[in-house]
């Protein structure tokens, strides 16, 4: 693969992201957008501390079933 090929990819993933659709490339995997809402954490000196709501990108390699 070339840089500029690569360079392409990335910014079509990082724009879908973004936008939080779900990226799926058949034979490599799946990135989504992952949502967890606004939720309580206890620290390690017990303090309730409240945690932000967040998004975050996770990777589902595609399963291709070669064993």
């Amino acid at each position: 693969m070339d840089k500029t090929f690569i360079k392409a990819f990335r910014e079509i993933v990082r724009k879908e992201i973004i936008k939080k659709n779900t990226v799926e490339i058949s034979g490599f995997g799946r990135f989504e957008v992952i949502h967890q809402k606004q939720h309580q954490k206890k620290k390690e000196n017990g303090q309730l501390v409240m945690m932000p709501p967040r998004d975050f990108v996770v990777f589902s390699p595609e399963d291709s079933g070669d064993q």
